[in-house]
């Protein structure tokens, strides 16, 4: 699959705006540069007037230019900025080219490809913070929307029992497997598909969403479902002002707010089953 690179001429402040809103069109993945930003969807995906659409509310945006390129192109561009990240002093996530420290309790090999997650986005240090603060061992763990893998990597070395990693990309699926394989990991299935086409039908303790509002609002009440008792669900991938929609659905599907976090205008909920 080839994919679109988009090229953004920007000031600093503009480009977290600009990340944000490409995320929600669909972008996968995000690189900074000293004009600006690239942003990267799938050529499938793309649509150049949605995009054209959005830039136009932006007037300080300088100049944008799209190409289309091959995904090996992209790769090799990623090597060369990806820069490993610590959250909350705990969780390591390195590439697999960078040496390992054993400063950390967690450390988490990724390499992402195409796909979305190395825990750089504020929506996935977001979740990585809110599972370190479960305990969450011997549970049985859904990631939906898995992405890289990350968080489904971080659920086996924080000690469950079991996970099932899910995403509708036929790259994802991929990307986390090999992601499974460099972590060494024994407890995860990769799965393509969603929850309400996967056959899902044992009850997990956590589950993981890390994907847009519309989404979440359309899926929550499967999560409910799919939760045991006393079990927990951590959401993000969406704005702080599409909070309440958010927690409206959580609660017609018994789940109350056990915790929330923001940054940089991202939500994260950490709720609880009844």
């Amino acid at each position: 699959m080839n994919y679109v690179e988009i090229e953004i001429c920007c000031n600093e402040p503009l480009k977290e705006i600009l990340t944000a809103e490409l995320y929600q069109l669909g972008y996968e993945s995000f690189l900074d540069t000293p004009e600006g930003l690239k942003a990267y969807s799938s050529t499938t995906s793309y649509d150049p007037k949605e995009l054209e659409d959005l830039i136009a509310q932006y007037p300080q945006v300088e100049e944008f230019t799209s190409n289309e390129i091959e995904e090996e192109n992209w790769n090799q561009q990623w090597e060369s900025s990806f820069e490993p990240i610590v959250v909350d002093r705990q969780c390591r996530v390195r590439a697999s080219f960078h040496q390992k420290s054993e400063n950390f309790p967690f450390d988490i090999i990724i390499d992402p490809k195409m796909s979305f997650g190395t825990g750089h986005h504020e929506t996935t240090a977001q979740m990585i913070k809110d599972m370190l603060t479960l305990d969450i061992r011997n549970q049985r763990l859904l990631d939906v929307g898995c992405g890289t893998g990350i968080l489904s990597i971080l659920g086996e070395k924080m000690g469950a029992s079991h996970i099932t990693a899910l995403d509708i990309d036929d790259k994802a699926v991929e990307n986390t497997l090999e992601n499974v394989r460099l972590n060494q990991c024994r407890v995860i299935e990769v799965l393509k598909g969603t929850v309400s086409t996967s056959g899902l039908s044992s009850e997990y303790q956590l589950i993981l969403a890390n994907i847009n509002r519309n989404v979440l609002l359309e899926d929550i009440p499967r999560y409910g479902k799919l939760l045991s008792p006393g079990g927990h669900l951590i959401v993000s991938g969406f704005y702080t002002e599409d909070q309440p929609p958010i927690v409206n659905t959580c609660e017609d599907s018994g789940l109350q707010i056990k915790s929330q976090s923001q940054e940089n205008n991202w939500a994260s909920l950490i709720l609880e089953k009844n």
